[in-house]
C-alpha cells in the first residue's frame, strides 16, 4: 500500500484552515473522511455503518465511529494470526463494492496504522458508544506490532516525514485587535495587510525502528521555528502575534521565528502481554476535563500539536485484567524546552488578564494562576493513572486521577501551595443511534509540610461536570447538554473556547451543536451556547463585567462545500455577547468572519488560504472607562499554508 498518501492525507487535512467549532464535524477534506475512504478502496471497509454505499459523502463523527466500533472484534491481541482483509470485512459486514481486493494477502501496516489515526481522532465518539478506548488502543497497537513482523523482514527502520510551510499576516483598522488565540495582532494602529507578514517552517522527521518482535523504538525530530512560533506549546502567550525576525519573546529569550532542533517525541514501546510499556519522550493525554493539551494555534493545521497530546518525559504502563484497563504514568513536565510552563490548566485568555488595562485578574482564592489547582509555580512534574471498565448497555465507566508537584518549595522561601491533585470520573452509554455521556471532575490544591502552615488547602468552587446527549434524526446528527465549571476549577485539559476565551470558569448552562449535509457536497453546521456567571469574578474595586449572573451568549454557524476532489470552501461565522445589567455599560459583542479555500495539488501536497476578519465592540458609555471592556477594535488575519510529506 502507498504510505504516502495516509501520511499525505493526515498531515494536510487534519483540520479545515481555521478550526472553529462547527467545523469540528468530518468534512470531505477532512484527514479521516479520506483515510476512510483509503481503507475502502483498499479492500478493508466495505460499506458505511448504515450498510449503504455513500460515495464521497459527508459523514457525520458518529457515523466515523460507529464504522471503526465495527471493526473492534477483529483487534484481539490474543489472536494467533495476522488479519486479513476478509477478517474485517466479516467483521463490519457491509455491502461488497465492484472490483474488491484480493482478500488472500494480509492487511499491511499502513492499514492498521490509517485505523490507529482514527480510533485517535474518534477516541469521544467511540467512548459515547460504549468502546473501551484506551483497551482498543492497546489492542490496535498489538496488531500493529504483528503486522510490523511482515514488513520488518525487507526494512527494520522506517522514514516519513511532514513539512510544512505558512506565511501569516495581520492587519488593523481600529484600535488593537486580539485574535482567537488572545495574540494582539499587531501593536501599530492602520497596519496593512502586507507590510506585517512573518513565515514559518516545520518540518519533522518521524523515525520507528524494530528492536524485537515486541518492542519498538519511536521518534519524531523536529526543526524549524514553528515551535518558536507558538511560544510554548503548552500555554497562551499574551503577546503581540510574532511576524518579525526582530520580535523576541520574553522569558527564554529566543526570538520568535528562529530555527532549531527539538526531540518532540523519542521513546521506546514494548508490547506485554495484554498491556504495553513506554519510556521516553511520548504522548499522553485522558479527557478533555483532566488532561488534553489545548491547540494553542488556530490557524495552522499541524498534527503533532492539535491532536491534543502532551509531550511528557517519563514511564507510562497500561494493562487489561480481564475488561478493566489500566493506565499508570509517572512523568517530568520541565524537561521540555517547550514546555516550560508547565502544564496549563486556565490560560490566560478571553476577558481576563491580570493586567487591569486589558481586562481584570480572575480573583479565585488563588489570584489567577494557571497551572493544574491552580498552582502559582510552573508544574515541574505529574503522577497518576486512568481505570476504564464496561458496563450494562455496552456503557463504558471511567475513572481518572493525577497528581501535580510545583517548584515553589525549590523557589520560593515561603510557598504556600505546591501541590494539586484532579480526579473525576465519565461515563458513556450508547443506545443505538443515541447516547448519553456525562463527566465530573475536581481539581484540589494542597500545601506540603514545608508551606505555610497556617494556609488551608482549597476545596471549595473547584468542580466541573459536563453531561450531553447526542443522536442522528436521519442527516441530522445533535448533541445537546449542560455543564458547570466553578471558579477555582483547574485541571490540564481542553473543555471550551468562547471566542478568545479558552476554558471559561466560573460559568454554567446548556450548549448545543448541530450537523446537516444539505446536499452530498455540501455540509452546514451549527453551534450555540448559553451561560451564566455563577460568581463575581472582577478584579477588586470594579464595576464592569464579571458579575454574578451576568451572561455569555455564542453561536456559531459554519457551510463547507466540497467543489471537487481537490478543493473545499468553508465559511465560518462566531458571535458572541456579552450581557450585564450593571449601569452604564451596554452588550460587548465579539465576532469572527471566516473563508478559508483548500486544494490538494497531489496525493502528497496541498496548501490552504484562508482570511479572518475580526471585530470587537466593548459596549461601554465611556463614563468611567473601567472594567473588563477594552477598546472597539477591528482588524484581519490571513494564512497561507503548503504542506507535503513523504
Amino acid at each position: 500500500m502507498k504510505k504516502v498518501i495516509l501520511i499525505a492525507v493526515v498531515m494536510l487535512l487534519a483540520v479545515s484552515a481555521f478550526a472553529q467549532g462547527p467545523f469540528n464535524d468530518v468534512p470531505t477534506d477532512h484527514w479521516a473522511y479520506d483515510a476512510v475512504n483509503k481503507l475502502q478502496k483498499d479492500g478493508i471497509v466495505i460499506g458505511y455503518p448504515d450498510g449503504t454505499f455513500g460515495g464521497k459523502r459527508a459523514m457525520s463523527r458518529y457515523e466515523f465511529a460507529t464504522a471503526i466500533a465495527r471493526i473492534m472484534p477483529l483487534l484481539d491481541p490474543d489472536m494467533g494470526n495476522f488479519a486479513t482483509k476478509s477478517d474485517v470485512q466479516s467483521a463490519i459486514a457491509g455491502i461488497k463494492a465492484p472490483g474488491a481486493l484480493d482478500l488472500s494477502k494480509y492487511a499491511t501496516k499502513a492499514d492498521v496504522d490509517t485505523i490507529k489515526k482514527l480510533v485517535d481522532e474518534f477516541r469521544d465518539e467511540l467512548a459515547a458508544l460504549g468502546v473501551d478506548v484506551d483497551a482498543l488502543k492497546r489492542d490496535v497497537a498489538a496488531l500493529c506490532a504483528r503486522v510490523d513482523a511482515l514488513e520488518a523482514e525487507q526494512k527494520r527502520v522506517r522514514l516519513t516525514g511532514d513539512v510544512n510551510v505558512f506565511g501569516i499576516a495581520t492587519s488593523t483598522n481600529e484600535g488593537v485587535p486580539y485574535d482567537l488565540d488572545n495574540r494582539k495582532t499587531t501593536g501599530e494602529n492602520g497596519t496593512a495587510l502586507l507590510r506585517n507578514v512573518g513565515v514559518v517552517k516545520d518540518f519533522d522527521l518521524n523515525i520507528v525502528g524494530r528492536i524485537s518482535q515486541t518492542t519498538t523504538a519511536r521518534a519524531t525530530i523536529n526543526y524549524g521555528d514553528y515551535l518558536n512560533y507558538i511560544a510554548y506549546v503548552d500555554d497562551y502567550i499574551g503577546y503581540v502575534r510574532p511576524t518579525s525576525k526582530d520580535y523576541v519573546i520574553g522569558p527564554n529569550g529566543i526570538s520568535s521565528l528562529a530555527d532549531a532542533f527539538f526531540p518532540y517525541y523519542l521513546y521506546i514501546s514494548t508490547g506485554l502481554g495484554k498491556g504495553s510499556f513506554d519510556v521516553g519522550r511520548f504522548p499522553l493525554q485522558f479527557t478533555p476535563y483532566t488532561l488534553k493539551k489545548i491547540d494553542v494555534d488556530s490557524y495552522t493545521s499541524i498534527l503533532k500539536t492539535d491532536d491534543g497530546n502532551y509531550p511528557v518525559d517519563g514511564i507510562k504502563a497500561g494493562y487489561n485484567f480481564g475488561g478493566i484497563d489500566v493506565t499508570l504514568f509517572a512523568v517530568k513536565n520541565d524537561e521540555n524546552d517547550y514546555l516550560i510552563n508547565g502544564l496549563t490548566g486556565q490560560p490566560n485568555t478571553g476577558l481576563y488578564s491580570t493586567a487591569g488595562t486589558d481586562g481584570f485578574a480572575f480573583s479565585g482564592n488563588l489570584s489567577g494562576n494557571h497551572a493544574v489547582g491552580n498552582l502559582p509555580y510552573a508544574v515541574t512534574q505529574t503522577a497518576g493513572g486512568r481505570v476504564t471498565f464496561g458496563t450494562p448497555w455496552n456503557g463504558k465507566l471511567g475513572a481518572t486521577f493525577y497528581q501535580a508537584w510545583s517548584s515553589e518549595v525549590w523557589t520560593d522561601p515561603t510557598p504556600t501551595y505546591d501541590q494539586a491533585q484532579v480526579f473525576g470520573a465519565d461515563l458513556a452509554i450508547p443506545f443505538g443511534k443515541w447516547g448519553i455521556s456525562g463527566s465530573w471532575t475536581q481539581s484540589n490544591t494542597l500545601a506540603s509540610d514545608k508551606a505555610v502552615a497556617t494556609l488551608s488547602d482549597v476545596d471549595d468552587d473547584n468542580t466541573a461536570w459536563d453531561v450531553k446527549a447526542n443522536g442522528s434524526f436521519g442527516k441530522l446528527t445533535a448533541d445537546a447538554g449542560y455543564k458547570k465549571i466553578a471558579r477555582n476549577f483547574a485541571a490540564a485539559g481542553s473543555w471550551d473556547k468562547i471566542g478568545r476565551w479558552t476554558n471559561p470558569v466560573a460559568v454554567k448552562g446548556p450548549y448545543v451543536d448541530f450537523d446537516y449535509p444539505i446536499a452530498r457536497k455540501l455540509k452546514v453546521a451549527l453551534n450555540g451556547e448559553y451561560l451564566t456567571m455563577t460568581d463575581d469574578i472582577r478584579a477588586t474595586g470594579n464595576t464592569g463585567w464579571g458579575a454574578a449572573d451576568d451572561t455569555i451568549t455564542k453561536a456559531e454557524a459554519g457551510v463547507k462545500w466540497g467543489i471537487s476532489k481537490s478543493n473545499s470552501l468553508d465559511l465560518g461565522y462566531e458571535w458572541i455577547q456579552y450581557s450585564s445589567d450593571t449601569a452604564g455599560l451596554d452588550n460587548a459583542t465579539e465576532t469572527y468572519l471566516t473563508i478559508g479555500w483548500a486544494h490538494q495539488v497531489c496525493p502528497n501536497a496541498g496548501f490552504k488560504v484562508g482570511y479572518q476578519f475580526i471585530k470587537y465592540n466593548d459596549g461601554d458609555t465611556k463614563s468611567g472607562g473601567s472594567g473588563p471592556y477594552v477598546n472597539d477594535y477591528r482588524g484581519g488575519l490571513g494564512v497561507v499554508q503548503f504542506g507535503v510529506s513523504f
